[in-house]
């Protein structure tokens, strides 16, 4: 029978032979650890990049996290809420985290206006939070370039770090890095990330955003970020987007629009818009999506022309989110009239049936 360790005593009897050994061992530890590091190291940046935790400065309303499983428990759940299409100003503020079971099986009609309703408040809420950023710079800009006016430390320190995350570098004392940076820091209409997410994601039934939560076509050459799609087996270097969560999606999808050169032409019918004060015309800012697809100008003329299909009432900019217990208590309230039924009792009802509606 062979004995490993009289293999070894042999090897170190030999000249030179406890030297090799341990070089051996040394790169066999190497081979061992170095992967293991590596896919840590990958872990962690992916957690950041899919999960990125909300700056609480600038958020808006606290979405209710949801998990629905399939497309009858989420129907049920908005039904609760009175959450119709198109909504009536209020929206209740609910995160989805992914599109449920059943949804490409739905009639086209129920398919989509479902899809629109998940994803409309994830898309408000972060809208939300630029537009506080937003806000926020404007002010204290404003405030630097009044005489006599001093800015808190801690205001700058929140500049730069906006200023980072919206990758502008230089001194923001300077008008032209302000102008810059508030070019960037800046909402999309909801019409139009939506129309987007429609066409990229057909409605919520591609396998990109079934599996992955990707509902605007992102990609990605990192491996362990993305999937790959059928038609580019043989293309190891373009892989698209997966998400740990439709809001990760919904985040990305902003800055990248927010930060991307190909998407610069965007900004800039922004920022025209801006300055003469008029409002976000979705229909003109598509103009500034030609290299969003290699359809160029064709995926433009398709995004325009879903447009008036999405807003037939033509309001969706004059939406607010609505913590889901005020809503439930507005819902009481006109269902509260009923003649020997407490107010108290039909507030526990409401509650119940949004939060654990019948599956």
């Amino acid at each position: 029978m062979h004995d490993p360790n009289q293999s070894f005593i042999s090897c170190v009897r030999r000249g030179g032979g406890l030297r090799e050994s341990l070089r051996e061992r040394l790169i066999l530890v190497a081979l061992l650890v170095l992967p293991a590091f590596f896919f840590w190291h990958l872990a962690i940046d992916w957690s950041h990049s899919v999960s990125i935790p909300q700056d609480r400065t600038f958020a808006g309303p606290t979405l209710d996290s949801i998990h629905a499983q399939n497309v009858k428990t989420l129907t049920a759940l908005y039904a609760a809420y009175g959450y119709h299409w198109p909504p009536h100003r209020l929206v209740p503020a609910i995160d989805v985290n992914h599109l449920p079971e059943g949804l490409s099986a739905l009639p086209v009609h129920q398919k989509k206006v479902l899809f629109l309703k998940t994803l409309l408040p994830i898309i408000l809420a972060a809208n939300q939070k630029i537009s506080r950023e937003r806000r926020f710079l404007i002010r204290l800009f404003a405030a630097y370039r009044r005489p006599g006016r001093k800015v808190q430390p801690k205001s700058w320190a929140l500049a730069r770090e906006i200023e980072a995350q919206y990758r502008v570098s230089g001194s923001l004392t300077q008008s032209a890095v302000q102008a810059r940076l508030l070019k960037r820091v800046d909402v999309v209409p909801a019409i139009l990330a939506l129309a987007q997410a429609a066409k990229e994601s057909g409605w919520g039934t591609s396998r990109f955003a079934l599996r992955g939560n990707d509902l605007f076509g992102m990609w990605t050459d990192n491996p362990f970020l993305g999937m790959v799609p059928r038609a580019l087996r043989g293309d190891p270097t373009h892989f698209v987007r997966v998400f740990a969560n439709i809001r990760s999606s919904v985040r990305h999808y902003l800055k990248a629009i927010n930060t991307r050169r190909p998407f610069a032409p965007f900004r800039a019918i922004r920022a025209r818009m801006r300055l003469v004060r008029a409002p976000l015309n979705p229909e003109l800012l598509a103009q500034g999506l030609d290299l969003y697809s290699q359809q160029g100008q064709d995926y433009v003329l398709s995004i325009q022309q879903m447009l008036p299909t999405l807003d037939r009432s033509a309001h969706l900019g004059r939406l607010a989110l609505v913590s889901p217990r005020v809503l439930a208590d507005l819902i009481v309230e006109k269902r509260g009239r009923i003649i020997g039924t407490k107010p108290a009792s039909l507030t526990r009802v409401a509650m119940v049936r949004i939060h654990h509606p019948k599956s």
